[in-house]
């Protein structure tokens, strides 16, 4: 018998299932994945708790209205670590301290020659993003070069959830560029 790769665990039809479930409500209760299922509550639970000990779900997050707590604006931010950085810090160093920063919302390491990380921070107005920025700009010079700059308000997110590629992913089925327009 193949042994499973702890690393890509190959899910049943009862897993995939309770996976969608839960990427469609993070918070829904079992008892009712098990009433629509056709399920015991305890073999929810089981396949739940399967999902969270092998890695695939790693945490529950609430969707936040960035509006409705004082983020009005967001930032795309492109920057390059200088040589200086990376004599001084690990990659492990700078992944932590990027994570360290209030205003990171998402970060990537992007490996290519004009910008090393791309970034999306969030800020209570334009002033508030303008003044970082010049900030980070003349207090860590040495360190950062700013790129690329894409401030847009949050009205303007058209979509922040991945939900249809995790279907797409689970039901085995390759989305194309046909679906764009």
């Amino acid at each position: 018998m193949k042994k499973q790769d702890i690393n890509f665990p190959k899910l049943t039809k009862n897993e995939q299932t309770v996976l969608k479930k839960i990427i469609q409500q993070a918070k829904i209760p079992d008892l009712e994945i098990a009433k629509k299922m056709g399920l015991s509550q305890q073999a929810i639970f089981k396949i739940r708790h399967k999902l969270e000990q092998v890695g695939i779900i790693k945490g529950y997050s609430p969707i936040i209205d960035f509006k409705k707590i004082g983020i009005e604006t967001l930032v795309v931010l492109g920057i390059k670590f200088t040589q200086h950085v990376w004599e001084k810090y690990t990659e492990d160093k700078v992944i932590e301290k990027i994570q360290k920063i209030p205003q990171v919302i998402t970060a990537y390491r992007i490996p290519e020659s004009n910008i090393s990380h791309l970034l999306v921070l969030g800020f209570k107005n334009i002033d508030h993003k303008d003044r970082y920025l010049m900030k980070l700009q003349s207090k860590f010079a040495k360190e950062i070069e700013v790129i690329h700059v894409y401030p847009f308000s949050v009205d303007r997110i058209i979509k922040a959830n991945h939900m249809g590629l995790l279907h797409t992913i689970l039901d085995k089925t390759e989305s194309s560029a046909n679906n764009f327009f």
